[in-house]
């Protein structure tokens, strides 16, 4: 297997057909042959890497408080809005590693003082599952020091940058991360950011499109792949 990366990558596994981040979601997403899924890893309180977006409990599972305040088998005991539960970085590895699958693993710290940990964590987990191939694997974070962790445990495995904003921040942020990709908030690209991007060497992946026609005028442009919510229809726009 080389390092090659679809058009379409599942968007926390396939969050508008399943809950996402779930199980569930990933298996469907496997299941339906999509190669390269993305998720989000936090740290429970008790230093378990969770599959979660959130900081806070309440959109998911209707309860208040932060996952940094609960265990890891109070997380796993809760139920979800949707009637899912949260799965551990470890349990959706094992799902991936069954069908050969590949992930983007999202570094989420909880704070930002739990980003070199939360990331050190992460690749303990990744180790420990033989998940450990370049080929397979992508790191992604919007905290940049937990991606220069990432770079001093594990170099040889692709870093990208995440952006949310305009600012020109990210540029040497990439340059010092020796950053594979960078991956974009899809509304605020623009014809001369891309061509930026590109001109730099690096992949632009970009977030959340789930209209076709903008992915391929995206794509037309310069765009090198997207996450998407429902990666089954959108590679069969692409089809």
């Amino acid at each position: 297997m080389s390092f090659d990366l679809p058009v379409v990558l599942g968007h926390r596994g396939a969050r508008a057909v399943k809950t996402e981040n779930t199980i569930e979601a990933f298996r469907y997403a496997c299941q339906s042959n999509v190669r390269w899924v993305e998720l989000d890893a936090m740290l429970s309180g008790d230093g378990v890497v969770m599959v979660f977006h959130d900081e806070t409990l309440d959109r998911m599972a209707g309860i208040p408080g932060r996952v940094d305040e609960f265990s890891a088998d109070r997380l796993q005991s809760l139920t979800l809005k949707t009637g899912a539960k949260i799965p551990t970085l470890a349990e959706v590895l094992d799902v991936l590693n069954e069908f050969r699958a590949c992930v983007n693993i999202e570094i989420k710290p909880s704070r930002p003082d739990l980003a070199r940990e939360t990331a050190g964590q992460v690749w303990q987990v990744v180790r420990q599952a033989g998940f450990d191939d370049p080929d397979r694997l992508l790191f992604s974070s919007f905290a940049w020091d937990a991606l220069e962790e990432t770079m001093t445990l594990a170099p040889h495995i692709r870093r990208g940058v995440l952006v949310e904003d305009v600012s020109g921040d990210w540029r040497p942020a990439a340059k010092k991360l020796a950053a594979y990709s960078i991956n974009y908030d899809a509304d605020l690209l623009n014809p001369e950011l891309i061509r930026e991007i590109k001109d730099g060497g690096y992949r632009l992946l970009v977030y959340t499109v789930n209209d076709p026609n903008r992915a391929k005028d995206l794509r037309a442009r310069g765009a090198d792949a997207f996450f998407c919510d429902d990666p089954v229809a959108m590679t069969a726009a692409f089809s």
